[in-house]
């Protein structure tokens, strides 16, 4: 039976790595450009312009931060990772793989669904042109694309190297009289980082109609014990403009204030149907580039095993017996020459220093069986020693000691929990986004390793104690990178992959 497992795990695995082999390249349908984002005030940033499958995205968490917002997202949704962008009291709920967006209450679709790529959460760039009555010009000698918030009606500009009163004329498409006046300027000199308007625009703000459920106050601020303003009575046509917390800010036929989302009924034009994305219930692609498998020769010693071998060069027993027409039967004497796969796996870091690796062709050579690594919890910093000391469809782990132990119970808040949480592993000079369960199993403290037990921690019942470290833990505990598998049926876990991407700087 155990030999048939082996198998079938041996199949699966194969199945992974042609997966990993035969996927397209990392970035080969994505295109970058970078492009200057000028807020109301004229003050430029860089932001990037993501072009996939003919249609172009940015990151909102880059939005959010030029222009003084916020975003985040579910860190547990892995089935729509819902997620929030307020800008200037307009707020824009996402949903992951879907194409409507939720714009301060009402439903619109999208040129495109809000995607992951290569870890950034993005969001189709029209939507923001859109709805924050962006505008676009070419800048007329250096072709750079820019992009502005407008103040009221104007766009205002910081005055670039190089740049002239023609020059701006030409990319803005206006005249230099019209600019000298719009700013009344007396001359024709400019100089670099100057504030200056360059062109009034037309908005055109989006309508959302609403209708007043019952009899209410219509407030001076988003709060409910902010001065009354005005009252509005059951069935009163208004105008939502904002979003704010639990408060619609509204125009109506009195002026403008706030009034609780519940008491104001949108109607929906558009159904959201969205249903749970299958992106963490599935393999996630990375970057492979410079990883390669070359081969190392080995002769036999007295009291090897296959097991030992392969420890002693980070591989899984079953890699070194396919490699040498070997199975678990299968006699090793001394002098004995085996041929040793030995994987080179890339560093593959991203902005943060931190590396997200597939677990069968990199994070399993990596963190190889033996290897010992520090564990750093992102959200807390607190940090502890442990050891990989089995596992195949993932890394099974030992806290070094009862120190450690401690610290990953305080970590997990005081007791053991299945709860995942992002650490960043420090192994072999390499910084890794893992996931870790804090649920010791499959183990008993202090009694000796393989031998059957009952009541193995973690709910295992009866078997073969998996506890190798006296360190004050029963059993073992799970570190997942990318698409490892979970015992009970070899299937991808969806909130690892979540977890893993978080630890890896997901935002």
């Amino acid at each position: 039976m155990k030999s048939l497992l082996r198998f079938w795990l041996f199949v699966v695995i194969i199945i992974i790595l042609s997966l990993v082999i035969v996927s397209p390249s990392f970035a080969s349908d994505i295109q970058k450009e970078e492009a200057l984002f000028f807020d109301a005030n004229g003050n430029p940033s860089y932001i990037t312009i993501i072009n996939k499958s003919s249609v172009e995205y940015i990151y909102p968490h880059e939005l959010s931060r030029i222009l003084g917002g916020s975003f985040a997202f579910d860190p547990k949704d892995y089935n729509f990772l819902q997620s929030k962008l307020v800008i200037d009291q307009n707020e824009f709920i996402f949903k992951l793989d879907s194409n409507v967006v939720i714009f301060n209450g009402k439903n619109f679709y999208m040129d495109g669904p809000m995607q992951i790529i290569q870890n950034r959460i993005c969001v189709p760039y029209s939507t923001f042109k859109t709805y924050l009555n962006l505008f676009e010009f070419r800048h007329y000698i250096s072709g750079k694309r820019m992009i502005f918030k407008p103040n009221g009606n104007y766009i205002v500009y910081s005055v670039q190297s190089g740049d002239s009163l023609w020059i701006l004329s030409q990319t803005f498409g206006t005249s230099i009289d019209a600019i000298k006046s719009l700013n009344s300027l007396t001359s024709n000199t400019l100089y670099v980082g100057q504030k200056i308007i360059v062109k009034k625009v037309s908005l055109n703000p989006v309508q959302i109609a609403g209708t007043i459920k019952w009899w209410t106050y219509v407030k001076a601020a988003p709060s409910s014990s902010s001065q009354n303003l005005f009252y509005l009575t059951q069935g009163q046509p208004v105008n939502v403009i904002g979003k704010q917390l639990d408060f619609y800010k509204i125009s109506t036929s009195k002026g403008i204030g706030y009034v609780s989302i519940w008491a104001v009924d949108i109607k929906q034009d558009v159904v959201d149907n969205s249903k749970p994305s299958s992106y963490f219930y599935s393999f996630i692609p990375v970057n492979t580039s410079g990883d390669y498998v070359s081969y190392t020769y080995y002769k036999v010693q007295s009291g090897d095993t296959i097991w030992s071998i392969a420890v002693k060069f980070g591989i899984p027993d079953y890699e070194l017996m396919l490699a040498n027409n070997l199975n678990e039967n299968s006699y090793l004497y001394a002098g004995q020459t085996l041929k040793v796969p030995v994987h080179t796996v890339a560093v593959h870091s991203n902005e943060n220093g931190v590396e997200m690796l597939d677990w069968f062709s990199q994070g399993n050579y990596v963190f190889s069986i033996g290897s010992v690594g520090k564990f750093i919890d992102i959200q807390t910093g607190k940090y502890f020693y442990a050891k990989r000391t089995m596992g195949a469809s993932h890394a099974d782990v030992e806290t070094l000691s009862f120190k450690d132990t401690q610290i990953m119970k305080e970590i997990f808040g005081g007791t053991w929990t299945w709860e995942r949480r992002p650490f960043i592993l420090e192994v072999k000079g390499r910084r890794i986004a893992v996931s870790v369960s804090g649920m010791p199993h499959a183990g008993v403290d202090g009694v000796p390793y393989n031998q059957n037990i009952a009541n193995r921690s973690g709910g295992y019942g009866y078997g073969p104690n998996l506890d190798t470290i006296l360190n004050g833990m029963d059993g073992h505990f799970d570190v997942y990178t990318l698409n490892g598998l979970r015992h009970k049926d070899n299937q991808i876990d969806p909130q690892h992959q979540l977890t893993v991407s978080i630890a890896a700087g997901l935002k």
